[in-house]
Parts: C-alpha cells; sequence; structure tokens
C-alpha cells in the first residue's frame, strides 16, 4: 500500500512542476511566449498523463487501506 501511496503523490508532483504550478504569473507568462505550441502541448500531455497516473495511484492505495 506505501508503494502505491508514495508513487501516486509522486507522480501528482511531477505532474505539478510540468504544469507551472508552483511559479508565479510572471513566470508562467514568460514561459508561455518562450516556448512554442508543440513544446507546450508535449509538456501538458505529459502532466496530464503524470496526473491521471498519479489519481490512479492514490485510487488503489485507497482501495488497499479500505480492504485491509
Amino acid at each position: 500500500m506505501n508503494l502505491f501511496l508514495y508513487a501516486g503523490l509522486a507522480c501528482l508532483l511531477i505532474a505539478a512542476l510540468l504544469s507551472g504550478a508552483f511559479i508565479t504569473g510572471y513566470q508562467q507568462r514568460a514561459n508561455f511566449y518562450a516556448e512554442s505550441k508543440d513544446d507546450r502541448a508535449s509538456r501538458e500531455k505529459v502532466a496530464n498523463w503524470f496526473f491521471l497516473a498519479g489519481f490512479v495511484f492514490l485510487a488503489v492505495a485507497g482501495i488497499l487501506y479500505l480492504f485491509r
């Protein structure tokens, strides 16, 4: 159960880093204009997959906790 919990939290942290959740508005605006549409789309796609994986890992950890 701990492995799924830690994997889920790690995936959510990586997704937050890739999506720019921990930066200020000025930094986000600068990053938006500094990267191309293709780069932005691929980064957002990877962030979405990490978010989905993190959610699944946390759901599995919660189910394992309930049935323990």
